[in-house]
């Protein structure tokens, strides 16, 4: 068994409150470079709050968020930041800790986000935006066969200035049958 077949991903509950809050509080420099919600969690509360919502927009039929787990440790989080059935279309947001990065966990996850998407949720278009220069997040899509749209201008508000980002996405017709290549839980 390689270190990838032990991942997991895990429909998040408010029981990952103090786990959640303790991997974001330990990671928030790393995380705060590129994801604008870090600065306002900032106690377990603020991740109980964040939990309630995860899980009214999962029992809403708007898409699940998991825990990414390796061997019973949480390393991220991966979701749907939205589930449109009317338009079918998806849009995948993810982050891990700082010392998880690089070793394939992110790609593996995402993977079976996009089978999810297609096989459970009847997406037709799932999309992914990374801020431009954020290359590690730019690489999972394009390592996933993503294609390249273009550029979002100042789509979003970063720590006091806007950021571009690039927006990517995969076709169900474009897509290549997913192998489960590791649990899935939910």
């Amino acid at each position: 068994m390689t270190d990838l077949d032990s991942l997991s991903l895990n429909l998040l509950t408010l029981d990952d409150r103090d786990r959640l809050f303790r991997l974001v509080d330990s990671n928030r420099e790393f995380l705060r470079q590129w994801l604008p919600w870090v600065d306002s969690n900032r106690t377990a509360d603020d991740t109980q709050a964040f939990l309630v919502q995860v899980e009214a927009q999962h029992r809403a039929g708007k898409g699940p968020q998991y825990a990414i787990e390796r061997q019973g440790e949480l390393c991220g989080v991966c979701g749907f930041h939205t589930l449109d059935a009317r338009t079918g279309t998806g849009s995948i947001g993810y982050w891990l800790g700082e010392r998880f990065g690089g070793q394939g966990i992110m790609t593996r996850a995402v993977q079976q986000l996009v089978a999810e998407g297609f096989e459970t949720w009847g997406m037709r278009r799932i999309e992914i935006a990374c801020a431009v220069e954020n290359y590690k997040s730019r690489a999972i899509p394009e390592r996933l066969g993503f294609m390249y749209e273009g550029v979002i201008p100042e789509r979003e508000w970063l720590n006091g200035r806007y950021v571009d980002h690039a927006m990517y996405s995969l076709l169900a017709s474009e897509s290549q049958p997913d192998h489960k290549v590791y649990s899935h839980d939910g």
